[in-house]
């Protein structure tokens, strides 16, 4: 009665002289699934026909240049593994492909979101930077309008003195017109009653 013999992922490992996780990625390729287990605690029982494909990958491995891949389809072609495995493999990468293009599409778009933000953030400084120069230009149009300002006061107030000067000497001449009027206002009068009058001063004088 035949017994399969199965064999622990790090046994396997140590027979051929390869890293634990080289293995798995062996396994995934070479192993047929009912070939490989997994115990509870997740790691990897091979039976004898399994270790005996994973020792002529091995071998193959180190005896040429050949690639995983290569090899894969050469034992597919010589009928040690099933096609289905180097099927699944090429689908598997295939998705991956699928994945990664949405992937670079994805990072297409925020590339593209982060450049428009990056225009609109552009485009928002230099609305601000010629508004501050407007603003500049601004404060010193009202400097200006307010220097114009402060010499048509200084202006006004000089006006103000020469116009009050002026009424000062129109006043003094009419004054002193007036005390010439009366220091040289006639004595005689055609009014009969004044006559009288100054006579009486006269003769009092």
């Amino acid at each position: 009665m035949n017994v399969q013999v199965w064999m622990a992922s790090k046994e396997v490992a140590d027979r051929l002289d390869v890293h634990v996780r080289t293995l798995r990625n062996w396994l995934d390729l070479f192993v047929p699934a009912h070939e490989r287990l997994k115990n509870p605690q997740g790691h990897y029982l091979i039976s004898e026909n399994g270790f005996a494909l994973l020792k002529e990958v091995k071998q193959r491995k180190d005896s040429g240049n050949n690639s995983l891949r290569e090899i894969q389809r050469q034992l597919v072609d010589e009928g040690k593994i099933p096609a289905e495995m180097l099927l699944a493999e090429e689908l598997a990468g295939a998705e991956e492909t699928a994945i990664a293009l949405p992937a670079a599409g994805k990072l297409d778009t925020a590339l593209q979101e982060m450049e428009k933000n990056v225009q609109e953030t552009l485009i928002q400084f230099q609305k601000e930077l010629t508004q501050l120069t407007s603003l500049n230009s601004m404060q010193t149009t009202i400097l200006q309008k307010i220097t114009d300002i402060e010499e048509m006061q200084e202006s006004l107030r000089l006006e103000i003195r020469r116009v009050t000067f002026e009424m000062d000497l129109m006043q003094q001449r009419l004054t002193r017109r007036k005390e010439r009027y009366a220091r040289h206002e006639p004595r005689w009068s055609l009014n009969p009653f004044r006559w009288f009058t100054r006579s009486d001063r006269a003769a009092e004088q």
